[in-house]
């Protein structure tokens, strides 16, 4: 019998060229995370496509770009039907400065999927706390992100090839599902009993 206990996280890194996302259980009176699925969306790279070129030609690819990455993401809270959905938040990175409002248009559009097709708030968490809660250190690189996620002693994957073929995009992912696990642990508590008061009284 399924614990009612048990919560689920959809976690993504968010952009327009590859959004990375993982889906992470866990239960409320334990520090264990399963990671049970992780992949990429490339909506940037789907919109140079051949299938999408008069659509492009029509509307402009940031605009075919975006309804792109709102149909991966709601397809993945379709699919998973998350308790909770998290993002890692926009930053400005100095060295690639045009890449923010990049991050904003597709951060935003997540966040309105995620009321319009889940009813969900989506999350969005600082670079910073992500590192930090993965790494010990919010200015770690994203090896090193990767490394912790390895060596993490709570942290297991449902198919351990996932962990060998771990891209950087769902690793970062991963953090950012772990940062509110950790961060907001006292509200997921919090939520997941009044999700099981709702289920209880409606049965």
């Amino acid at each position: 019998m399924a614990s009612n206990n048990k919560f689920k996280i959809l976690a993504f890194d968010p952009g327009l060229t590859s959004t990375g996302w993982s889906l992470l259980e866990s239960e409320i009176d334990s520090q264990d995370v399963v990671i049970l699925k992780i992949g990429e969306l490339h909506p940037g790279q789907l919109a140079d496509r051949a299938a999408y070129r008069d659509e492009v030609n029509k509307f402009d690819k940031r605009v075919v770009t975006l309804r792109l990455l709102r149909e991966g993401v709601a397809g993945l809270l379709n699919e998973f039907n998350p308790d909770f959905v998290t993002a890692e938040d926009i930053f400005i990175n100095m060295f690639r400065p045009m890449a923010y409002g990049a991050l904003s248009m597709a951060l935003c559009v997540m966040k309105m999927i995620c009321r319009d097709v889940a009813g969900k708030y989506l999350v969005a968490i600082p670079t910073k706390i992500c590192k930090q809660v993965m790494t010990g250190r919010g200015d770690k690189g994203k090896v090193t992100v990767q490394q912790s996620i390895a060596a993490h002693p709570h942290i297991k994957f449902k198919d351990p090839n996932d962990l060998t073929h771990m891209t950087e995009h769902e690793a970062d992912s991963i953090a950012v599902g772990m940062a509110l696990f950790d961060r907001y642990h006292d509200l997921i508590v919090k939520e997941v009993k009044e999700r099981n008061e709702r289920r209880t009284t409606q049965s």
